[in-house]
């Protein structure tokens, strides 16, 4: 049992990085759903813009699309598009939080980083290795681990 500050934390709370979610892909609707929405906030199946965009860039970009049982991964220059499509729209977004659009915006920074120093290296790298966020994974661990993030019976 781990010990945490906060007693009333059940210590049965985890973070999977994107990377994590990445790694255990396994051709199941279920993992490439949870993977999916920690990069898009959205489900594979569901209307909407980036979903369309990503299956415009697989038919113009074919072999970088990675088929992962029913869905697919993109890498390289579409996983690059198809991110910056998505992080522009939260940056350029109204209903958004100022402080959510600006850590957005940062993200889009870091990600431009590491696609064009991949890219120098003739390496694609993949949607999930592209927005991997190690501050945000360290930052969450940290909040776990302090007992700062608790379940509740709030409805």
């Amino acid at each position: 049992m781990i010990k945490r500050a906060n007693s009333t934390s059940n210590g049965n709370l985890r973070f999977s990085s994107i990377t994590t979610l990445e790694r255990s892909l396994d051709g199941t609707d279920e993992r490439f759903a949870e993977y999916y929405f920690a990069i898009y906030h959205c489900s594979p199946d569901e209307p909407a813009e980036i979903n369309d965009l990503r299956k415009q860039l697989r038919r113009e970009y074919p072999t970088n699309a990675i088929p992962v049982g029913n869905y697919f991964v993109l890498d390289g220059e579409p996983a690059y598009l198809a991110l910056v499509a998505y992080h522009q729209a939260m940056i350029d977004s109204t209903t958004l939080s100022e402080e959510f659009r600006e850590y957005m915006s940062e993200c889009l920074e870091r990600i431009t980083v590491r696609h064009r120093r991949s890219q120098s290296l003739s390496i694609n790298l993949l949607e999930g290795q592209l927005s991997h966020d190690p501050r945000l994974e360290f930052l969450t661990c940290i909040a776990i681990g302090n007992g700062q993030i608790l379940q509740t019976d709030i409805p």
